[in-house]
């Protein structure tokens, strides 16, 4: 087995991970957010994270300095785009958007990753990969619609529906920038300086809800799902996610996004005693298949 075949191996496994954690991310945002004020959940989760991985990221910070400085303005899109824009406009349009339509709109990223991709780097989309996001789009709606296609009549849009949306976007913009971040910057690097950027430029929104709104509670319940967003969610999540892409590009890394309904739904019917239904089945035969398709065409190159 080559060192290639094993790095994509190694990327399937951290994208899948990461899956996983951002579908805990949807139950523990679903759970708190009428409790917890959405900009400040935003800025706790970048400076949460931030404060994680400081101890090992401001030395490394420090002795990188130059470089950072050098390449501020890529650093600064990376962690306005990554940090700051998914989770504050996705926070706040929890408030007013269903569930079920958040789950179906989170599942358009892979496309937007390789539109992105396709605009700003000239990616050549293939036949395969078109059938691979179809596939999976088609797994992803037998989830949300329980089996039932007229159940979109019942899903009625609302401008929290695009908020949500704009959110998405500016997380498939951030993945599809990612291979331009400076390959002088260690990941560990990286990820503190974007991190610290998504706390920075969330900090005056945060404050203005202080005044205007209400603070962050201080109460078991916002600091615990704080540290699951901040660890799992953030820190870990960010860095399988960043190295899967460093090791496959970021649009093959987008076809996993299909697996966080996948992991969601397991994790209610385990967590919260829901049933598991031949749509369920169905569903995620259908996303693994469009993942395997859509990246069958680079395992095979490699």
């Amino acid at each position: 087995m080559s060192d290639d075949v094993r790095s994509a191996r190694l990327a399937y496994l951290l994208l899948t991970l990461t899956a996983s954690f951002w579908a805990g991310n949807t139950i523990v945002g679903r759970a708190v957010i009428t409790e917890l004020p959405p900009l400040g959940f935003a800025f706790w989760r970048s400076f949460g994270a931030f404060l994680i991985l400081a101890p090992i990221g401001l030395p490394r910070m420090w002795r990188q300095r130059a470089d950072i400085i050098a390449h501020w303005k890529i650093l600064f899109w990376l962690g306005t785009l990554g940090m700051t824009g998914f989770a504050v406009l996705s926070f706040i349009a929890l408030n007013s958007t269903e569930a079920v339509n958040a789950t179906l709109i989170q599942g358009t990223q892979p496309i937007v990753v390789l539109i992105a991709s396709w605009a700003i780097f000239g990616l050549v989309i293939t036949g395969r990969q078109i059938a691979g996001i179809v596939l999976a789009l088609l797994g992803l709606t037998a989830i949300i619609t329980r089996g039932d296609a007229g159940a979109f009549a019942g899903l009625g849009l609302n401008a929290g529906d695009f908020i949500f949306w704009l959110g998405v976007l500016c997380h498939g913009l951030f993945t599809a920038l990612l291979p331009l971040r400076p390959k002088s910057l260690d990941l560990i690097c990286f990820l503190t300086t974007a991190f610290l950027i998504g706390a920075l430029t969330t900090l005056p929104l945060h404050i203005g809800e202080i005044i205007l709104v209400k603070a962050m509670p201080m109460t078991w319940t916002a600091f615990w799902a704080v540290a699951y967003i901040a660890l799992f969610s953030s820190v870990l999540a960010q860095l399988f996610w960043v190295d899967g892409i460093r090791r496959i590009g970021a649009a093959p890394a987008g076809y996993f996004i299909y697996l966080t309904p996948v992991f969601g739904t397991l994790m209610a019917i385990a967590l919260l005693g829901e049933s598991f239904a031949w749509y369920h089945a169905v569903g995620i035969v259908l996303i693994l298949g469009g993942v395997w398709l859509a990246t069958a065409a680079r395992r095979r190159a490699k």
